[in-house]
């Protein structure tokens, strides 16, 4: 029962996330334009400015409550990512970093209310920028892990370099040499014959090279068998996750490929069998 629980507290980590995104970048931009249109306006009026700087009633509640959901997005986040494989690490620990900032901008901001020079106003700006910069790159961090490493900017380099077109008929690919993936023969043309072309018709398109999402590809054998994930446990093939999540039951929200995409076609009893039945057949 209390697994159940953490795993729902986990997940609405995903529900959250944006709350302190939008809020904080919003206090930023608040913050920027006040402090830095007088100074235009000055330039043409000529008319010094005739209060101090502080920060705006608007902007403390924005940093209030961007403190509120980013204490709460960290909390769900080390929840749900409790045993998230180390590539998750560098996310997590700008989210822990994020946290400590926005903490520390909250009390600057409030400080800086009644400042007795410029120097907590300029302290207060400059925390809420980075905080507002750390964030943002935290949410990026995250929607690489769930999309795949440079799911924002993969349209953008695509669109700057695009692939030239052949000139030529490819050649053949290379014959693969099943001692460079530690397997038998045998096993490699069961991989070739009958398990590609279900990861290729039933997983690629979410787990590929255009769109690999938690950072995982299942597009060649070499991603496939990538010691540094757990797709496929060498040592262990029971604790596979490829293994685990497609004979998940049916309506398990964990379920590959998942049930509630209508884009995505299940996988058969007699695919999951013969999926199942070569990874059960790999030895470390």
């Amino acid at each position: 029962m209390l697994g159940h629980l953490l795993d729902f507290i986990g997940r609405t980590h995903l529900v959250v996330l944006h709350f302190p995104i939008a809020l904080i970048i919003v206090a930023a931009m608040v913050e920027l334009t006040r402090a830095l249109a007088p100074r235009y306006l000055e330039r043409f009026t000529r008319a010094p400015r005739t209060t101090p700087f502080t920060p705006s009633p608007t902007a403390l509640i924005l940093i209030a409550f961007a403190l509120l959901f980013t204490l709460i997005t960290t909390t769900t986040g080390l929840v749900l990512g409790f045993d998230a494989p180390p590539k998750a690490d560098t996310h997590r620990i700008l989210g822990i970093v994020s946290a400590v900032l926005v903490l520390i901008t909250t009390i600057s901001a409030f400080a800086a209310r009644h400042p007795s020079s410029s120097k907590p106003t300029t302290l207060y700006l400059t925390l809420l920028l980075i905080s507002a910069a750390a964030v943002g790159l935290t949410g990026h961090k995250g929607g690489d892990l769930t999309h795949g490493q440079g799911f924002l900017t993969r349209p953008l380099t695509q669109l700057l370099n695009p692939d030239p077109e052949p000139t030529t008929p490819e050649s053949e690919p290379p014959a693969l040499n099943p001692a460079d993936f530690n397997l038998t023969q045998a096993s490699l043309d069961t991989y070739l014959s009958d398990v590609q072309p279900i990861l290729t018709t039933k997983c690629v398109q979410c787990h590929g090279p255009d769109e690999a999402e938690q950072d995982l590809r299942l597009d060649t054998i070499a991603h496939t068998l990538d010691p540094s994930t757990n797709t496929i446990d060498r040592d262990d093939p029971e604790n596979s996750d490829l293994l685990y999540f497609i004979t998940l039951p049916p309506g398990d929200p964990d379920i590959m490929p998942p049930e509630d995409d209508p884009a995505l076609e299940p996988l058969t009893e007699s695919e999951i069998k013969t999926i199942v039945a070569w990874i059960r057949g790999l030895t470390g």
